[in-house]
């Protein structure tokens, strides 16, 4: 291929190819295994309702009235915003949202802080109905 005109007549053919081509419609014909993966794979994922995710968490605490509170003072000022508690004695925690990265909680995170100081990230298992969507 060192020879002048071979060089050219490849470049005229790769540059006259997609000319030639225009317009044309281009069929895929995809393997069979490569199509029974992918099924196998929609279907394992339909099935599943939950992910592992992320939370805030606003309180910790082994003081019921200090959960309490915080509790109130997060829904008066987001009453939108789901928020679910639980007692593991023997603390009892505040958590709110469901995100699927914990890059995704950051800002919100650092709007909490101003008010909830002891808020942290944590990882769920989050339903994927109740992801927050951006």
């Amino acid at each position: 291929m060192n020879h002048p005109i071979t060089r050219f007549t490849a470049f005229l053919g790769l540059f006259l190819l997609p000319l030639c081509t225009y317009g044309q419609n281009v069929t895929v014909v995809e393997d069979p295994s490569i199509i029974s993966m992918m099924q196998k794979f929609v279907s394992a994922n339909q099935g599943e309702e939950t992910i592992r995710g992320w939370r805030i968490q606003i309180i910790t605490t082994d003081d019921r009235r200090q959960m309490e509170k915080a509790r109130s003072k997060f829904l008066g000022m987001y009453p939108d915003i789901k928020l679910s508690w639980e007692h593991v004695s023997p603390y009892y925690k505040v958590q709110i949202g469901a995100y699927e990265t914990r890059m995704s909680l950051q800002p919100f995170l650092l709007e909490l802080k101003n008010d909830f100081r002891s808020a942290i990230p944590v990882m769920d298992n989050v339903k994927k109905s109740e992801l927050i969507q951006y």
